[in-house]
């Protein structure tokens, strides 16, 4: 599929935000951001549009469109519920998993380790995601699969904004390693102990959110 002109506006914009250029919760500017781009305003509404869509930024009537800037008591609510639902999903997919799910669980993992060393944000969560969902949907729990993929969004979302992915040179990935422990327990159809490591993957995942870029700079504690 051929790159548009929306789609380079759409990355780099997305990439600005991820690296902290655009603060969260700041006005997307259509007009400056397409004369920044070199871009026309038509091609960045575009742009702004999916970003909205996707949950990264929210339109308010009066104001238009801004980067979300979710609260620290969001993010954790969301990892917490995620968590347990995929929990749930891993120990009730352990027994419905075939050998070609499997292969193809294991193919996504090597996926991941090479996306992550050539920093490709957008590819990085589209594979992760990609696991936890085949995962889920081999749940064979409709509803369960509807709210995780929901959460999944949204989590993502949280992730980009202050997960450090692009703020180190050297950062220690221990999601395809989790990811792997995960697989092996369920191709094992240890229920119980797939379910643990899900929960456990998805704290660390947790873990890794940036609190000091989460908080304002005149924050402190008493």
């Amino acid at each position: 599929m051929a790159v548009t002109l929306e789609d380079l506006a759409y990355n780099k914009v997305k990439v600005a935000i991820s690296k902290g250029y655009i603060k969260k919760g700041s006005k997307l500017k259509e007009v400056s951001l397409a004369k920044s781009l070199n871009m026309s305003r038509a091609t960045v509404k575009g742009a702004v549009k999916r970003l909205v869509f996707e949950g990264l930024a929210e339109y308010s009537p009066n104001k238009g469109a801004s980067v979300v800037n979710p609260s620290l008591e969001e993010i954790q609510e969301s990892f917490l519920v995620r968590a347990q639902l995929e929990k749930m999903a891993a120990s009730l997919a352990a027994t419905k998993l075939k050998p070609k799910d499997f292969l193809e669980l294991y193919m996504l993992i090597e996926k991941e380790k090479n996306i992550f060393k050539a920093r490709e944000l957008n590819l990085y969560y589209e594979i992760n995601n990609a696991i936890h969902l085949r995962i889920a949907e081999k749940s064979g729990n409709q509803v369960l699969f509807h709210y995780i993929k929901e959460l999944l969004q949204k989590t993502t979302i949280y992730l980009i904004l202050f997960d450090p992915f692009y703020q180190l040179v050297e950062i220690n990935n221990t999601s395809p390693a989790e990811h792997q422990k995960i697989v092996q327990l369920l191709e094992d159809k240890n229920r119980k102990q797939a379910g643990l490591a899900m929960e456990h993957h998805l704290e660390s995942a947790a873990s890794g959110i940036d609190i000091n870029r989460l908080l304002p700079n005149d924050y402190l504690t008493v």
